[in-house]
Parts: C-alpha cells; sequence; structure tokens
C-alpha cells in the first residue's frame, strides 16, 4: 500500500500558521486571504506558497518571486524555481542551477547545485556531480556528495539511498545507520519505521536491529503512530504505535502518517480523501481527490479540477 499524496510548488518548504496571510485561489490565479477568507492581497499570481520567516513565494509568468504581507515585492521575480524560505535563506534557481539567497537577494550559497532543497536543522540536502550530499548552513560545507538520494534531516538524521537501500548518515557525513532497508523513513520521537527483508518493524538510532511487527504494510512514525496494514486486514488501514498496539482500527482504504495531530486518510475507493484525529474520528470531510499533510495549519487539496488550501476546520480558502 502506498499513499496518494500529492505536491506542487515547493512542497517541501515549511508553510505558515494560522495567523499569516493563506494562498486564495480565485479562478485562475492566486492571492492572499487573511484567516477566515476576506482576501488582502488581490489574487494576480499564477503559484503561491503560504508565508514562511515573513516573505511568500509566488510565480508571476515563468519566473518567481518573493513578497512580503502588503504584497510589496521583496525579491525580483527572476528565479527560474525557488523554495520558500526556511533558516534565514531560500533555495532558488538561476541559468539552470541552484543557490540559496537571504532575504536582501545576497546569494549565501554559490549556484553550483543541481539541486537544492530547504535548510533543516541546519543542513540541506544538495546534488551535485549527479550525486547527492548534506550542504551545512554555517560552514557551508558540502559533505557526502556519494549518495543516490537524500532526504532532509529529521532528529539531527538524514535518509540516504545506497545501492537502492536506505539508511542514515548524521550531520557529519558519518553513517550512523548502514544502508540495508529497501525501505525507511524519517525518524520522529526517536523512532523510524522500516522494513528489512519482508518484514515491517521500528528501529531506532541505536541499533539497526528491527522490532518486527505482523503489518503487510507500516508507514511513516509521526505523532507517536504510524499508519498501518495488517497481515489479515484485507487490504484496510489503521494505526499503531511503535510497540505494534492498533490505536486506531484498520477501516480506512489508505491512510497516511498524522502531522499537527491530524492524517490523511481515504474511507473507500469510490469516495474522497479527508483528514482524522488520533482517535480516527473524522475531521475535515472526506471529499478531496488529493491532499497533502498539514504544515504549519494548512494542506493543499485538490478537488473539482482546482487545487487550493484549507486549514484544520476545513475552510477553503477558495473563490466559490
Amino acid at each position: 500500500m502506498k499513499t496518494a499524496l500529492f505536491l506542487l510548488l515547493a512542497a517541501l518548504c515549511p508553510a505558515a500558521g494560522a495567523q499569516e496571510l493563506i494562498p486564495f485561489h480565485s479562478g485562475s490565479r492566486w492571492g492572499y486571504a487573511a484567516p477566515g477568507g476576506k482576501l488582502e492581497i488581490p489574487a494576480r499570481y499564477l503559484e503561491a506558497e503560504p508565508f514562511s520567516e515573513g516573505l511568500a513565494l509566488v510565480r508571476s509568468g515563468a519566473l518567481c518571486g518573493f513578497i512580503d504581507k502588503k504584497g510589496r515585492k521583496v525579491l525580483d521575480f527572476k528565479y527560474q524555481s525557488a523554495a520558500s524560505f526556511s533558516e534565514g535563506c531560500a533555495a532558488v534557481k538561476q541559468r539552470g542551477l541552484w543557490g540559496c539567497v537571504d532575504k536582501a537577494g545576497k546569494a549565501v550559497v554559490p549556484f553550483e547545485y543541481e539541486a537544492l532543497l530547504p535548510f533543516k536543522e541546519g543542513a540541506a540536502p544538495a546534488k551535485k556531480d549527479g550525486r547527492w550530499g548534506l550542504l551545512l548552513k554555517d560552514s557551508r560545507e558540502f559533505r557526502g556528495g556519494i549518495y543516490e538520494e537524500i532526504y532532509p534531516v529529521s532528529e539531527g538524521l538524514a535518509r540516504v539511498k545506497v545501492n537502492g537501500k536506505y539508511g542514515y548518515i548524521g550531520l557529519d557525513g558519518k553513517e550512523v545507520l548502514p544502508a540495508v532497508y529497501p525501505e525507511a523513513y524519517p525518524f520522529s520521537g526517536g523512532y523510524a519505521s522500516a522494513r528489512l527483508g519482508d518484514k515491517y518493524g521500528f528501529i531506532n538510532r541505536q541499533t539497526l536491529a528491527l522490532k518486527e511487527k505482523p503489518y503487510a504494510y507500516i508507514g511513516p512514525y509521526s505523532g507517536g503512530l504510524a499508519p498501518a496494514q495488517p497481515l489479515d486486514g484485507e487490504g484496510r488501514c489503521g494505526y499503531i504505535d511503535k510497540e505494534g498496539n492498533e490505536v486506531i482500527p484498520a477501516s480506512f482504504a489508505m491512510c497516511a502518517s498524522f502531522d499537527e495531530g491530524l492524517a490523511p486518510a481515504l474511507k473507500d475507493f469510490k469516495g474522497g480523501w479527508g483528514f482524522i484525529d488520533a482517535k480516527g474520528a473524522e475531521v475535515v470531510p472526506f471529499k478531496y481527490e488529493q491532499v497533502t499533510n498539514f504544515r504549519g495549519g494548512l494542506a493543499r487539496v485538490r478537488r473539482g479540477g482546482k487545487t487550493f488550501f484549507i486549514d484544520a476546520k476545513g475552510f477553503e480558502y477558495l473563490k466559490k
């Protein structure tokens, strides 16, 4: 079982909290509204991301730029692609290469990377000469550069892919857990779910030993729970804790990990995606074609061919 989530522009970036202006979809354009839906910045952008660190990433024509909460342009529309600000800088692409700029537009990381993700916990996944490594924020040192894939740091560890299998490295670039897992997920609360051979279970950073659980699939562990498909669950999905105890019964067609107390779930394949709480109760109705996890109080959803944001109460930031 795999989770059908979707991402658009810079979806790895942290989203804004509920007190921020929120991207508002009107017709074919985007603007920004206050919580509750009052339009504050006119809908004139082709794409818009939530505010992060006081600025919002928007697209006008073929290029991206950044605006403030008054709708004023702060960084010119000159970037081919970009990610929202994180830890004081934004990953941006110019002339085919990625670097990182501060809020004055000064390049604080040179434009020499084939790919660059936002900084998290002082490090950013970066790709150079066809291989991935970790770029350290303070020293600007690029460590590794030997991996097929690398993912954002979580609890001091970055998940990496070597010869088709996953392991973990620290910020110093040294191996913490070897790449022996065909599937593995980010650490949360000191644990990560993983698969070794055909067995799913949980690991911690002190040992690679898999604490096997009797499930056909276990997804990312987050918020104390992991989506799981029982061996005898007829393909249905529920949630377990790290001990393997069922917390939410396997009553969903598909389900994804928890973030900010809510998890995307699909009741049945004829219906839509919605959000449940840690007790399995419906919080946001099951009516969306696609969803992302909540970040900073917002989730991106798609319904009726339109993409827009909702808040944790299910309010839709969309012109009806």
